[in-house]
């Protein structure tokens, strides 16, 4: 590979090492261990490390940056830890002055989209568009691990484990006929493995593990578990002073939020604004099946719960700069159209839409890849999507391909049921749901990344399915800011929604 400035290769340095990184800084012994040999599973009482088999769940370090004695001060230990957890302001804390950057291998999906629904880590994950999954899923071992009291857990395991393998058998069928890998996928169960990169500053590292270590979370808990050994190994004095103030919240106050919100009626008071959304978007969910799209019947939707600001707001808050008010600046059109082609990104904040929405699994995987809206998902639907198939060339798809499609879709969701009604957990009811499975959320979203969202996902390299996300999403925007919205597209950061959605072909 060349260097596009000075033509030198650089074939050698894509790829750096663990051995380098004892001359390349000062790092601590439990650092070094694991940058080496890898994460082990668990710690003995001993502290003899545990290495995972293979293909269980592997969290490993594969860098990392930051000293913990450049930060910790050599008095008060215990209040400037509580001030950095706890009271320090937003912007920066000391903790956020270490960063460890981890290799994800063997995950499930299921707690693959976990760990990106939480804010705090930056995810890239493996994409199976371009190359073909790997034969493997969870295994009985890491399901022992997730829920040790359950003596179930190894029937419930090999009967995940057939219908996988037939459900995988099934993909490598389809892909061979020539349809699209994305398409070919959505019949895989989500305990399907993946992997992906993850980076973390030590302060978010302490509060994934802090929400995560929770009962709620059992599939999380291989998971957890090699982080703090991550932590202890590698930040020993700072894990002795997190641990000693107990590391996980209680949870008594968790069990008590449970308990008043069973038996109370469900909290509505965040549709006040209903009134003023349905005079703008209507009462009725925005179905994504238009012009003939393969989202079936009104089973997708978008619907918009609430929106705080609207077009004037960027407006207003560029005016408020000039000391006057900003109708004596210059007109609303011509404002934006100057704070758009100049790059201004910091005014468009500040308007945000709130929406409920309901989609396939492997659609939703694609919405919480990029950090560009917040997302809190509720739970999988009792029902499935059957793909429209497509080819990986522009022929016409045979009825063949189509038919064993709908076939394996229709049996993987069958075979789901059927498993489901044997188990008692239903975190495990989580892990044998296809990626074809609906699920709903609950998403906000500011202007400046709703651009960013579009030129992303509308892009015509998009998966089609996802792209009709976007597009509903673009109307949506157009409708609720549309002087703002022409803005961007006349300074060509938006590109204008098909009046036609194009074939998926």
């Amino acid at each position: 590979m060349k260097n596009l400035f000075d033509n030198t290769d650089q074939s050698n340095k894509l790829r750096v090492p663990p051995e380098s990184h004892a001359t390349k800084r000062s790092c601590s012994l439990g650092l070094e261990f694991l940058l080496k040999n890898g994460t082990p599973k668990a710690l003995t009482s001993a502290s003899v490390p545990s290495f995972p088999e293979e293909r269980d769940l592997q969290v490993n370090l594969v860098d990392y940056a930051g000293n913990e004695d450049d930060i910790l001060p050599s008095s008060k230990q215990e209040q400037w830890l509580d001030k950095q957890l706890n009271h320090t302001l937003p912007r920066c804390s000391d903790l956020d002055k270490i960063v460890v950057l981890f290799h994800c291998k063997n995950f499930p999906i299921a707690c693959t989209v976990q760990c990106m629904l939480n804010g705090s880590a930056s995810v890239n994950e493996f994409s199976a568009r371009y190359a073909e999954l790997p034969n493997a899923q969870i295994t009985t071992n890491t399901l022992q691990d997730m829920f040790p009291g359950d003596n179930g857990v190894t029937t419930v395991s090999q009967a995940i484990d057939d219908k996988y393998k037939e459900r995988y058998s099934n993909y490598k069928e389809l892909v061979d006929m020539g349809v699209t890998k994305e398409l070919s996928r959505s019949i895989l169960p989500t305990s399907q493995s993946t992997e992906f990169y993850t980076k973390l500053t030590l302060f978010n590292l302490i509060k994934f593990i802090q929400i995560y270590d929770h009962s709620d979370y059992p599939l999380m808990t291989p998971i957890i578990t090699q982080m703090k050994i991550i932590f202890q190994l590698g930040f020993p004095k700072i894990y002795s002073l997190v641990n000693g103030g107990k590391l996980t919240p209680n949870e008594k106050g968790w069990e008590q939020f449970v308990t008043n919100y069973s038996s109370s009626s469900k909290n509505t008071t965040y549709r006040k604004n209903a009134e003023k959304v349905e005079a703008l978007f209507g009462s009725k969910q925005i179905i994504l099946n238009q012009d003939g799209s393969p989202l079936d019947g009104d089973k997708s939707w978008i619907k918009v719960t609430d929106y705080s600001g609207t077009e004037y707001t960027p407006y207003d808050a560029v005016g408020m700069s000039f000391g006057v008010e900003s109708s004596e600046v210059q007109t609303v059109e011509s404002l934006l159209q100057l704070l758009i082609s100049l790059g201004h990104g910091s005014p468009f904040e500040l308007p945000t839409l709130f929406y409920e929405s309901r989609v396939p699994f492997f659609i939703f995987r694609h919405l919480i890849r990029h950090r560009t809206m917040g997302i809190h998902q509720w739970s999988f639907a009792d029902d499935m999507f059957v793909p429209q198939a497509r080819l990986e060339t522009s022929q016409p798809v045979p009825q063949d391909a189509q038919r064993k499609l709908e076939s394996f879709a229709l049996a993987s969701y069958n075979e789901t049921k059927a498993i489901r009604s044997t188990l008692k957990n239903r975190e495990i009811e989580q892990l044998v749901y296809p990626t074809s499975q609906y699920v709903e959320f609950g998403g906000r979203i500011d202007i400046h990344n709703m651009v960013h969202f579009l030129h992303l996902r509308a892009n015509p390299a998009t998966q089609y399915e996802t792209r009709l996300f976007a597009y509903t999403l673009q109307e949506i925007f157009e409708k609720w800011v549309p002087a703002i919205y022409k803005a961007f597209v006349d300074n060509k950061r938006v590109t204008e929604t098909p009046r036609q959605i194009p074939n998926a072909a």
